[in-house]
Parts: structure tokens; sequence; C-alpha cells
């Protein structure tokens, strides 16, 4: 284990010993031995859990072979320059073709989304990461705290708050949600090798999710918002790709260009009640679905991310083509204070009663979630970008997801084609590092990697997190990866235990822009 906290042990108390760097700060003693190879990965945070649970894979799992030898992992969690880091520290198990057993490995990820696992990798520009040389002198970075092992992982030493000053270090490898094209610039060549694929949803507020299904005529407007039935696959409501595509694009400015069965305009509908109860979130309070804030209803308001995110190349690709074809229609972009390329603070700009704009880009996930919320809070109408492992609640993330052409985004769907909006994520690193893959020790690690992230068992243990009333969310392992396929008839149940697709967007080669095929037995009916 590495020795990054010395302990004096009496009588239940102990103590942490600190250095003193020549500026005076403090930081804590480095894990003792030294790492003996290191490698440095930066980009898309979509990636991150993967990531963890890979490296958290227990010895003797069948088809899963894991990096670390039991009880060495330790996993250190810092921000630095407001970007997420970790590092990954133990030592190896001899799982790694042609790396020496018992290796002391540190992997480091910056997670600054996908632009930067694709511009910094091409132009071998350097990124700040943990010094593990340099920890925060504080308890929670250099004593950590103990997580329990579950079914697959085993347990590690968990060590938070390590922000204390990088250390610079140009990326060996980058991750990103789509293929690298998409959303960085590329100059030195670059090999890709998909990882996984991510199943992305369409959230929107959940007083515009209660009034649709009141509108669709799949619950009336006065069951209460947190009424149970109005969780399920069945009474979740629906948009055409179409009104979807009209909305990202700004075609569909206001929602009086939707209309009810009667042809009355959406947020006027006879269906829905005119105003909410007193208290909205309260249990049990009704009307549950109920007409917009008439100062600001009729607006559609959009959550989106900023222009370097693969979430956000995500949606452009899939709903307007945007990033494949020259003269497709672009997102809207920002208007409410927030910045295209640097985002916006979204309680600031947002929970206020009238914001500037009606778009909103946020740097990641948390600013959509929270941008959705703010919506909620003051009754608008609003729409934004998750992936599915975003899983919503009636507390601190109101939003909820809708089907889009009448099928739900859940893995099972995915797998045989009825919901279309999957990336194929990738791993990349300059193709001129290519011959190191099977020569040098980190390239024998990177090259362990990039070929385990899309490992079934180590989605399935991830999946389970995500979880939904109306079905599952998450990955699926690439339906080109070679791995087993799953047993037909393909059920809910059947890729819980092997969540392995059945269409690619990787035939020839990684491409997010083509159209999903099916390469795999697939149901119909189903």
């Amino acid at each position: 284990m590495p020795m990054s906290r010395v302990r004096l042990a009496l009588l239940g108390w102990s103590l942490c010993l600190v250095a003193v760097g020549p500026g005076g700060e403090a930081w804590s003693l480095p894990p003792e031995p030294a790492p003996q190879l290191e490698l440095f990965l930066s980009g898309a945070t979509a990636q991150d859990e993967v990531l963890e649970n890979l490296f958290r894979l227990k010895s003797g799992i069948p088809d899963a072979p894991a990096i670390c030898a039991p009880g060495t992992l330790d996993i250190y969690r810092g921000t630095l320059n407001g970007t997420a880091k970790r590092v990954f520290y133990c030592r190896t198990s001899s799982a790694i073709p042609g790396v020496p057993a018992g290796l002391r490995v540190a992997v480091h990820k910056s997670s600054g989304g996908s632009g930067e696992g694709v511009t910094p990798v091409s132009a071998g520009t350097a990124l700040a990461f943990i010094d593990l040389a340099r920890l925060a002198g504080t308890e929670s970075c250099t004593t950590g705290r103990a997580v329990r092992e579950s079914t697959d992982l085993v347990a590690y030493q968990n060590h938070t708050g390590c922000d204390a000053t990088g250390k610079q270090a140009i990326p060996r490898a980058g991750l990103s949600d789509v293929d690298p094209r998409l959303v960085g610039g590329v100059g030195e060549p670059l090999t890709v090798r998909p990882g996984n694929q991510l199943v992305w949803g369409l959230p929107v507020t959940k007083n515009l999710r209660n009034a649709l299904q009141a509108v669709q005529g799949r619950i009336t407007a006065s069951v209460p918002h947190d009424d149970p039935s109005r969780e399920t696959d069945a009474s979740m409501p629906s948009l055409s790709q179409a009104a979807v595509a009209g909305l990202f694009a700004g075609t569909v400015r206001t929602w009086d260009q939707l209309y009810d069965l009667q042809g009355i305009a959406l947020p006027e509908s006879a269906v829905l009640a005119q105003q909410p109860p007193a208290n909205p979130d309260a249990s049990g309070s009704s009307p549950g679905a109920y007409r917009p804030d008439p100062r600001t209803g009729n607006t559609v308001y959009v959550c989106r991310r900023i222009r370097s995110s693969g979430t956000q190349a995500a949606y452009e690709v899939h709903y307007l083509r945007s990033r494949c074809m020259n003269d497709a229609p672009g997102f809207v972009t920002p208007n409410d204070g927030s910045d295209i390329n640097n985002g916006g603070e979204p309680n600031r700009l947002l929970r206020i009663m009238r914001p500037v704009g009606a778009v909103f880009a946020g740097v990641g996930s948390e600013d959509v979630r929270e941008c959705l919320d703010a919506h909620e809070e003051f009754n608008r109408w609003a729409v934004g970008i998750l992936s599915t492992e975003n899983v919503g609640n009636n507390g601190t993330r109101e939003f909820r997801y809708i089907k889009v052409d009448g099928a739900a985004p859940s893995l099972v769907n995915a797998h045989h084609g009825r919901w279309q909006h999957v990336s194929e994520q990738s791993m990349q690193w300059r193709t001129s590092y290519d011959g190191n893959l099977e020569t040098t020790p980190e390239g024998r690690l990177l090259n362990f990697i990039s070929t385990n992230l899309g490992l079934p068992r180590v989605l399935q243990a991830l999946n389970s997190g995500f979880r939904h009333t109306w079905g599952d969310g998450g990955y699926l392992a690439p339906a080109t990866s070679g791995f087993a396929v799953p047993q037909a008839p393909v059920t809910a149940e059947v890729l819980r235990e092997n969540p392995v697709a059945g269409i690619t967007l990787a035939q020839g080669g990684l491409n997010n822009c083509h159209e999903p095929l099916a390469i795999r037995r697939i149901g119909v009916g189903l």
C-alpha cells in the first residue's frame, strides 16, 4: 500500500506528518515508495467511473483481468484550476501482458472534457495533474477514508481534497465521448480505439414532463407530482425527433408552436391546471401538471454544454447532423450571460424570475442539472442534454427523461436499435507512439487499459447505479469489441449481466456521424 500517511497509533489517536515547501506551503509526505511507472490521461468525464471500476476489479473474475493486486489501491482526488483530477496508485497484478507483477503504478486522469482528450494529446501540450510528491496537507487527502468492497470491486483508500499545486505533464492518451475530429483540433495523427457505447437521454424539467403526460392522455393533471404512476415506462411522454431537433436548432423557440390533441397551444391546453399548487415540491401536492408561468412560460429554455464538450457534440451530431455536414443547422447558442467556450454559473444566471436569455451553456453535466432545476423552480419549461447515467429525483435533481418517437432511452432499447442516440466513445494517442504499445511498460499499460475500457464486467458494476423506474441506463460494450454476445432473447435482465451492444457506429472505423448499424442478432417486437 502507498505510505502517503504516517500514523502513530496510541489510545486511538493518530499523527499525520507533513512537509513544508520552500514557499512555506504544506503538503503531505508522498506515497512511499514512489511510483515506478506513471501514465497520464486526459479528457471526457463520462469515462471516469469506467476507468475507476477497471482499476477496482477483483482478481479471479472470468474474462475480467484486474490491473491491481488485491489490497494495494489508493485513489487520490482533487481539483486544479477548476478541473477535476484523480490518480490511481497501486501495485500491478500479473494480468497485464509484459508488465511484471508488483510494479508500483500511478495512472493520472485530468477530467476537462472531451476536447481536452484530443487537442493536448495531438499537440503535445502539457496539462496540470495531481503531484503525488506534493499532496495537500489535509487529513482527507493524506489519511483518506476506506471504501468497502462490492461483489466485483475491491476495497480501496479514498483520498479527497488533494488540491495542492499540480505538476505539468503531457497526456500520453485522451478520452472523448465521440471520435476526436468532432471535439478538438487534430494536428499530429492519432490512433483511435473505441472504448464503450454511452446511451444518451432527453431530459426536461419535471413540470414539462408532467404537462406532456396530461396533454398526451397518459396521466391526468390532478395526479400529484410525486405519484409513482408518473415514473413508469407506460406513462413516459414522447416528442418526435423532428420536434426535438427544432427545439435544439431554434426553429421552435416558443412552446405554443406545439399543440395538443384539440389543436390548442401546449401552454394553454385545457387539460392543464391554470396554476401550480401553493407548494409544488411538497409530497402529494396536486395538481401535478399545470401551465408554465405566464410571464416567461411560453419561451423554450435550453440547457446545453460548451463547444468543446463531447456531450454537446453527441447531441449536435444525432439531432442536427451538425459537425458532420457543412450545411447542417447549428445548435442554439448561449444568450443568458453564459459563454460558449467557458460556460457560466447557473445559479447566478438562472435562479431569478426573468433570465436575460433562454439558452445556457455549462462546463459540465452538473451545470446542466442545475440549469434544469433552476427553470423547474420558477415554473419554466426547459429541455437539456444528459447521458442516462444521470438519475433524477424529487429533490436536488428535478429533471425527468422523456421518449423520442415512442422509445425510452434504455439499454435494452439501445441494444435493439429502437433508441439510436448512442455514442461510441474513444481513447486516442499519437500514432507515432504505436510502436511502444508492445515494447515498453507504459505502452503495454496503455494498451491494456484501452482494450478493456469496454469490459462487460466493468460496465455491469457501473450500470447498477443508473437504474431508472422506466428502465436501465448507462453503458454497453461495443458490438465490434469481440466480447461474448448476449443470449437471445435479449431483455433488460440479460443486459444487466452482459451489457453488450447490438448496433455499432464503428463499422469500418469509428465514426459517430454514421447511421447506427445492426451487426448482431437483435429482436423485433420486444
